[in-house]
């Protein structure tokens, strides 16, 4: 693996973060925005494709690379777990076609509870959103500083990079570990594997950064 890119799929923002495989240095962030609600949604899809794949074409992205986006989550309206379905579908067709490794989705609980140390009932969302940022602060603030984005002054404006960040280093970890023990890599992103197990796999996440 040369390098890892984690998505935070959304119609409206997806978050992105491009990772180094050798070590799990953080390499670039950005987001990528479709067309607005007034357009109608077999373009906006089209034109979020089109941004896409001009991202990876930006970066590179090819058959030594691997993508991972944010698995599917409970949500209250069918029509919007839809069409999120739809946006995280073309990020990983794109990079299929590409030749980059797809093994598969991460679960924003195993996040949460692994990665994060959010453990029992779910939280609130704004709750949620605050740990992650200073997750993401503590293990990553220098490089995003770096890179443009320092976190200690933008408390929310960046959400959808801070999740971004979070499943890359989270996925790191199950690749890494998935490397030592010599087991396939997609039997460490199979949504139902129990979380018991997977965390008794990964064991301490945070030494990515």
């Amino acid at each position: 693996m040369r390098r890892l890119f984690a998505v935070d799929p959304s119609l409206t923002c997806s978050g992105w973060a491009l990772f180094c495989g050798g070590g799990g240095e953080l390499l670039a962030v950005g987001k990528i925005r479709a067309k607005g609600p007034s357009i109608p949604m077999a373009n906006r899809l089209k034109d979020l494709q089109e941004k896409v794949r001009g991202v990876f074409d930006t970066i590179g992205l090819d058959g030594n690379d691997v993508l991972v986006c944010e698995a599917p989550t409970t949500m209250r309206d069918p029509r919007a777990a839809l069409v999120v379905e739809q946006v995280r579908g073309i990020f990983e067709s794109v990079a299929r076609e590409l030749g980059t490794r797809v093994p598969g989705r991460i679960n924003p609980r195993s996040v949460q509870y692994e990665l994060m140390g959010l453990k029992g009932k779910q939280l609130k969302r704004e709750i949620v959103k605050q740990v992650a940022h200073d997750v993401a602060e503590r293990l990553f603030g220098e490089k995003l500083t770096r890179l443009g984005l320092p976190l200690g002054a933008s408390k929310g404006k960046h959400q959808d990079i801070v999740d971004a960040v979070l499943l890359g280093a989270y996925g790191f970890s199950k690749i890494t570990h998935a490397e030592k023990v010599g087991e396939p890599w997609e039997n460490f992103f199979s949504q139902n594997e129990p979380r018991k197990r997977s965390a008794a796999r990964l064991g301490v996440l945070g030494s990515s950064s």
